[in-house]
């Protein structure tokens, strides 16, 4: 049986995800997004640029403001693509952070 990949629209651009554990979320670069459930809608927590997207969503110092802002299971998604390089994701996750005002955590004056 094939897996289903599951997509989520933030922001206009399509990330791969959520997903509830880590497994399936890449250990090098891209944006990854922190996304609670409540059972019936999405909730976005967190959204940002990592050169080692799976070791900063286990290890990251935000941690505590996704827990405190989380409506049920705290989800993974993120978006990569071979073809771009840090300052192509950090355009994109400008471009986010100015469509979502209201993400609770994170820097919100990314440059």
């Amino acid at each position: 049986m094939s897996q289903l990949r599951l997509h989520q629209d933030i922001g206009g651009y399509q990330f791969e995800g959520p997903y509830l554990g880590l497994y399936r979320i890449p250990k090098n670069q891209g944006l990854y997004a922190i996304v609670s459930h409540d059972g019936k809608q999405y909730y976005l927590l967190d959204v940002d640029y990592s050169k080692t997207i799976r070791n900063t969503c286990q290890f990251s110092s935000r941690k505590e403001c996704w827990e405190h802002f989380k409506k049920g299971n705290i989800h993974f998604a993120f978006l990569q693509d071979e073809n771009l390089d840090e300052e192509a994701y950090n355009f994109i996750l400008k471009d986010i952070r100015q469509k979502i005002k209201k993400i609770p955590c994170g820097n919100k004056s990314t440059s």
